[in-house]
Protein backbone atom coordinates (compact mmCIF):
# COMPACT_ATOMS: atom_id res chain seq x y z
CA UNK A 1 0.00 0.00 0.00
CA UNK A 2 1.39 3.40 -0.95
CA UNK A 3 1.77 6.18 1.59
CA UNK A 4 -1.00 8.23 -0.02
CA UNK A 5 -3.42 5.27 0.11
CA UNK A 6 -2.54 4.62 3.74
CA UNK A 7 -3.09 8.29 4.62
CA UNK A 8 -6.44 8.26 2.83
CA UNK A 9 -7.49 5.11 4.70
CA UNK A 10 -6.51 6.63 8.05
CA UNK A 11 -8.39 9.84 7.24
CA UNK A 12 -11.51 7.87 6.25
CA UNK A 13 -11.42 5.96 9.55
CA UNK A 14 -10.94 9.17 11.51
CA UNK A 15 -13.91 10.75 9.73
CA UNK A 16 -16.19 7.75 10.26
CA UNK A 17 -18.96 7.78 12.83
CA UNK A 18 -16.83 5.68 15.20
CA UNK A 19 -13.84 8.01 14.78
CA UNK A 20 -16.02 11.03 15.42
CA UNK A 21 -17.56 9.39 18.49
CA UNK A 22 -14.13 8.60 19.94
CA UNK A 23 -12.92 12.14 19.26
CA UNK A 24 -16.06 13.63 20.86
CA UNK A 25 -15.61 11.44 23.96
CA UNK A 26 -11.95 12.44 24.29
CA UNK A 27 -12.81 16.14 23.97
CA UNK A 28 -15.62 15.82 26.53
CA UNK A 29 -13.30 14.07 29.01
CA UNK A 30 -10.71 16.78 28.53
CA UNK A 31 -13.16 19.68 28.86
CA UNK A 32 -14.82 18.22 31.96
CA UNK A 33 -11.54 17.61 33.78
CA UNK A 34 -10.21 20.27 36.17
CA UNK A 35 -7.32 22.21 34.64
CA UNK A 36 -4.70 20.67 36.95
CA UNK A 37 -5.98 17.17 36.06
CA UNK A 38 -5.66 17.95 32.34
CA UNK A 39 -1.89 18.33 32.58
CA UNK A 40 -1.61 15.26 34.81
CA UNK A 41 -3.54 13.14 32.29
CA UNK A 42 -1.39 14.38 29.41
CA UNK A 43 1.29 11.80 30.19
CA UNK A 44 -1.28 9.03 29.87
CA UNK A 45 -2.56 10.14 26.48
CA UNK A 46 -1.39 8.71 23.16
CA UNK A 47 -0.07 12.12 22.13
CA UNK A 48 2.86 11.71 24.52
CA UNK A 49 3.85 8.62 22.55
CA UNK A 50 4.28 10.87 19.53
CA UNK A 51 5.87 13.94 21.12
CA UNK A 52 9.37 13.83 22.56
CA UNK A 53 9.28 15.11 26.11
CA UNK A 54 12.98 15.99 25.92
CA UNK A 55 12.32 18.18 22.87
CA UNK A 56 9.52 20.09 24.61
CA UNK A 57 11.54 20.47 27.81
CA UNK A 58 14.62 21.79 26.03
CA UNK A 59 12.98 23.95 23.35
CA UNK A 60 10.26 25.60 25.39
CA UNK A 61 11.52 25.49 28.97
CA UNK A 62 15.29 25.30 28.61
CA UNK A 63 15.18 22.37 31.05
CA UNK A 64 15.94 18.65 31.02
CA UNK A 65 13.62 15.80 30.07
CA UNK A 66 13.62 14.57 33.65
CA UNK A 67 12.46 17.98 34.91
CA UNK A 68 9.38 17.88 32.66
CA UNK A 69 8.70 14.21 33.44
CA UNK A 70 8.74 14.98 37.19
CA UNK A 71 6.17 17.73 36.59
CA UNK A 72 3.96 15.54 34.39
CA UNK A 73 4.12 12.65 36.86
CA UNK A 74 3.70 14.83 39.96
CA UNK A 75 6.75 13.13 41.47
CA UNK A 76 7.44 13.86 45.13
CA UNK A 77 9.88 16.71 45.72
CA UNK A 78 10.71 17.98 49.19
CA UNK A 79 7.84 15.93 50.57
CA UNK A 80 5.13 17.22 48.23
CA UNK A 81 4.05 16.47 44.66
CA UNK A 82 5.90 18.49 42.03
CA UNK A 83 3.44 20.51 39.97
CA UNK A 84 3.41 23.19 37.30
CA UNK A 85 3.20 26.81 38.32
CA UNK A 86 0.53 28.83 36.53
CA UNK A 87 3.26 30.32 34.32
CA UNK A 88 4.68 26.87 33.47
CA UNK A 89 1.19 25.56 32.72
CA UNK A 90 0.62 28.46 30.29
CA UNK A 91 4.02 27.86 28.73
CA UNK A 92 3.20 24.17 28.22
CA UNK A 93 -0.11 25.09 26.61
CA UNK A 94 1.67 27.55 24.31
CA UNK A 95 4.28 24.90 23.47
CA UNK A 96 1.62 22.38 22.48
CA UNK A 97 -0.22 25.03 20.46
CA UNK A 98 3.02 25.89 18.66
CA UNK A 99 3.76 22.25 17.86
CA UNK A 100 0.19 21.74 16.62
CA UNK A 101 0.52 24.81 14.38
CA UNK A 102 3.86 23.62 12.99
CA UNK A 103 2.42 20.16 12.26
CA UNK A 104 -0.57 21.77 10.52
CA UNK A 105 1.74 23.90 8.35
CA UNK A 106 3.77 20.81 7.45
CA UNK A 107 0.61 18.88 6.60
CA UNK A 108 -0.79 21.74 4.50
CA UNK A 109 2.42 21.88 2.46
CA UNK A 110 2.40 18.18 1.52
Amino acid sequence: MEDRELINEIMERAQSEEGQRLADEAIARYRNAPSDKRVFDLKEQDIMKVLKVSYIAERFFGRSRSWLCHKLNHDMRNGKPDDFTDEERKKLKDALDTIAYEIQILSDNM
